[in-house]
């Protein structure tokens, strides 16, 4: 299971989430929504990079959004040591001030190259969001979880400690968030790690924001 070590920026911080090992790579945010607003619907799709192969540790590539009640949803690329990569849907729900419970869908696995999907979105009828994971446009993993509201999307490269190695370049493609009400000016709460690159757009006044590619340098930890 991945640990987290502390939400991207204030960007997802609708509560902290913090463990004392966990280690971050570059990563590309945004958030915080306006105080009127949260984030409907997500999606980006990760192509998986090559194999670490000096990864001793517990790696994970996921996009993810932290909530109103503190909690963090967050499909997973995940590669344990020298294992394949492991796709698969994943919730932290708030507990405590210092403690979350981790949810897990279905995992699938998944290789090099492939395009793992991950798309949240909230249902009014039921105030869950439910994540979908597919892989090469094939459905292989589900989760329904009652978080609140999304106030933040981004990326992320985390190491459950510190010895995962060097991870390879990587590319989030086709991103798209879909806020409950326009704010033209969400670009402003964009956040880029070194090295990363990725251009947010609107055709709809705000409410809808585009990123054709976020790319993700290379990084050792």
């Amino acid at each position: 299971m991945p640990s987290i070590s502390q939400l991207l920026s204030a960007a997802l911080a609708a509560g902290a989430f913090t463990t004392v090992n966990a280690a971050m790579g570059p990563a590309f945010s945004t958030g915080p929504v306006a105080s009127d607003s949260f984030i409907r619907e997500a999606t980006s799709t990760l192509v998986l990079p090559t194999l670490v192969e000096n990864n001793k540790g517990d790696l994970s590539l996921w996009v993810g959004m932290g909530t109103s009640n503190g909690d963090l949803i967050q499909s997973i690329a995940d590669k344990y040591q020298s294992g394949g990569w492991s796709v698969y849907a994943y919730t932290l729900l708030k507990t405590g001030e210092n403690s979350q419970y981790p949810v897990q869908g279905k995992s699938a696995a998944a290789k090099p190259g492939d395009h793992v999907t991950m798309h949240y979105k909230y249902d009014d009828s039921t105030r869950n969001y439910t994540q979908t994971v597919s892989v090469n446009g094939q459905v292989v993993s589900t989760l329904s979880t009652s978080d609140a509201h999304a106030q933040g999307w981004g990326s992320a490269v985390e190491c459950a400690a510190s010895d995962c190695g060097t991870v390879g370049a990587h590319s989030w493609i086709n991103t798209k968030i879909i806020l409950d009400k326009a704010d033209p000016n969400y670009k402003n709460t964009n956040g880029k790690g070194q090295g990363v690159t990725g251009d947010m757009s609107t055709s709809d006044g705000g409410k809808t924001w585009t990123v054709s590619t976020i790319h993700i340098p290379q990084f050792t930890f």
